[in-house]
C-alpha cells in the first residue's frame, strides 16, 4: 500500500494527477524490491494508450467544442420554453440544457463550462443565489459522464472489457432518472426561495417554433445510439460521426463557426484530449504494479472476508468510489480502481453494466464534493463565487444526487432493461 501512500504525498504536493502517478510508479520501483527496470514505466505507458477505442476520446471532446457554436443557445432556448413557464423553471432549464449538452459532448466538464457560461449570467439577473446556481450547474453538468455518449464509459469499457455500446444503453434511464431529481430539486427550492421571479406564461408557438430550430442538434445523440445499436457503426466510429455531424452544423448549416477559427477549436480539443490521455498513459503502469503486487487480490480478500452479502459489498464499492472521486480526477480513477473493483463486484454477483453505471454515477457525485471537485471548481467560477459560499446548496445537490443513486443501486433494471432489450 506504499504506492497509494507515495500517490496522497504527490497529490497534496499540488503535482498534476498524471506526473503524481507516474512519479510514484517510479519511486515505487526505485524504493522496492523489484526485478524490473524503470523503462517498464514508459513501455507500460504506450501500451496503455495503444486502443483503437480511446480513438473515442478526442473525437468526442472536438465533437463537443465544435457544438458550441450554434448548438448550446438553440439547446438553451428550447428547454427554456419547455420549462420556463414554471415558476423557477430557469433552474429546471439549466438541468435539461446540461443533459441536452451532455448526450452531444460526451464530457461533463465540457457540460459545465457550455452551458455554464450561457445559463448562469441569466440566473443570477434573474435573481437565483449564486450559491445555488453553481452545484446545481455542477450537478447537472457532470451527467454528462452517464448520459451516453460517454467518454468516462470509452475508458470503463477498455478497461473492464464490458461492451461500450451496452454501457451506452445502460446509462441512458438513470441518467435521465438523476436529471428528474434534480429538475425536482431546483424548481422545488426556487419556488421556497422565490427565485425568478413570476412564472412566463406558456407559450406553445415559442415551443414549436424552439424545438424546430433546436431539431438538428437534438438528432445527434438519436444517431449515434441508432447507428451503435443496429451495428452500422462501432461506439468509437460515432465519435467520428459526431464530429463530422457538429461541424456540418457549426460551419455550413448555423455558419457561427469561421474557417479561420476552426484551426483553434481543434487546437484547444488536442490539448485537452492529450491531457486525458497523458492520465491514461500514466495510470497504466500504476494498474500494473498494483496487479503485480497481488493489491487488488488483497483488498477483495479483505472485503470478501468481512462480509458475504453482496449488498454490503455493493455499499463498502460505493464508499472507496466516493472517496476516490472526491480527490481524483475522473479518468484517473476510473483507469486506477477498475482492475482493482470490477473483478469483487463480479464475484458478488453484480451485473457488469449495472457497476458500470453505478461507477459513472458515483464518480459524477464525486465530481461535486469537495475538496476536488472539478465540475464545482468550473461552475462556481463562472459564477463568480467561492467554493466555500456553495455550503449548504452545494450538500443539498448531492443529497439529491445520493438519493437517486440509491434507487439505482437497488433496482438493476434501471440499468439492464435497454440493452437487454437490444
Amino acid at each position: 500500500m506504499i504506492i497509494f501512500l507515495i500517490l496522497g504525498l504527490l497529490l497534496i504536493m499540488g503535482l498534476p494527477v498524471s506526473f503524481a502517478i507516474g512519479l510514484s510508479c517510479l519511486v515505487f520501483i526505485f524504493t522496492q524490491d523489484i526485478t524490473v527496470t524503470a523503462s517498464i514505466i514508459s513501455q507500460r505507458m504506450i501500451s496503455g494508450v495503444d486502443s483503437f477505442p480511446l480513438l473515442a476520446l478526442p473525437f468526442f471532446l472536438l465533437a463537443g467544442n465544435l457544438m458550441v457554436y450554434g448548438t448550446t443557445p438553440r439547446l438553451m432556448s428550447f428547454a427554456n420554453a419547455l420549462l420556463g413557464f414554471i415558476k423557477g423553471g430557469l433552474a429546471g432549464v439549466s438541468v435539461v440544457a446540461s443533459a441536452f449538452f451532455g448526450a452531444i459532448s460526451g464530457s461533463g466538464v465540457a457540460t459545465v463550462a457550455a452551458i455554464g457560461s450561457v445559463v448562469t449570467p441569466e440566473m443570477i439577473k434573474k435573481g437565483y443565489g449564486r450559491g445555488f446556481v453553481a452545484p446545481l450547474i455542477a450537478g447537472a453538468g457532470v451527467l454528462g459522464m452517464v448520459i451516453p455518449p460517454s467518454m468516462a464509459m470509452v475508458v470503463f469499457g477498455v478497461s473492464s472489457g464490458v461492451s461500450i455500446g451496452d454501457l451506452f444503453l445502460a446509462g441512458i434511464i438513470p441518467g435521465l432518472l438523476v436529471s428528474v431529481f434534480l429538475i425536482v430539486f431546483g424548481i422545488v427550492i426556487s419556488n421556497k426561495r422565490n427565485y425568478g421571479g413570476d412564472a412566463e406564461q406558456f407559450d406553445p408557438k415559442e415551443l414549436a417554433v424552439s424545438f424546430k430550430s433546436a431539431i438538428l442538434p437534438l438528432l445527434l445523440p438519436i444517431i449515434i445510439l441508432g447507428g451503435v445499436m443496429s451495428g452500422i457503426f462501432t461506439p468509437t466510429e460515432s465519435a467520428v460521426v459526431a464530429v463530422v455531424y457538429a461541424l456540418i452544423l457549426a460551419t455550413v448549416v448555423y455558419r457561427e463557426l469561421p474557417i479561420k477559427k476552426l484551426f483553434s477549436v481543434i487546437k484547444e480539443s488536442a490539448v485537452n484530449s492529450s491531457i486525458i490521455l497523458f492520465i491514461i498513459a500514466a495510470a497504466t503502469p500504476f494498474g500494473w504494479i498494483l496487479t503485480t503486487q497481488q493489491i487488488p487480490n488483497q483488498i477483495a480478500n479483505v472485503i470478501t472476508n468481512a462480509t458475504s452479502s453482496g449488498f454490503v459489498i455493493l455499499l463498502l464499492i460505493s464508499l472507496i468510489l466516493l472517496v476516490m472521486g472526491t480527490f481524483m480526477e475522473t479518468i484517473a480513477t476510473i483507469i486506477i480502481m477498475t482492475p482493482i473493483l470490477f473483478p469483487i463486484a463480479m464475484q458478488a454477483g453484480i451485473e457488469p453494466l449495472h457497476f458500470g453505471v453505478i461507477m459513472m454515477v458515483n464518480l459524477a457525485i464525486g465530481g461535486v464534493t469537495p475538496p476536488l471537485a472539478v465540475g464545482l471548481f468550473i461552475s462556481a467560477k463562472i459564477a463568480d463565487i467561492s467554493v466555500e459560499k456553495t455550503f449548504p446548496d452545494v450538500l443539498y445537490v448531492l443529497l439529491v444526487m445520493i438519493l437517486s443513486y440509491a434507487v439505482i443501486v437497488l433496482v438493476p433494471a434501471l440499468s439492464l432493461w435497454i440493452p437487454s432489450h437490444f
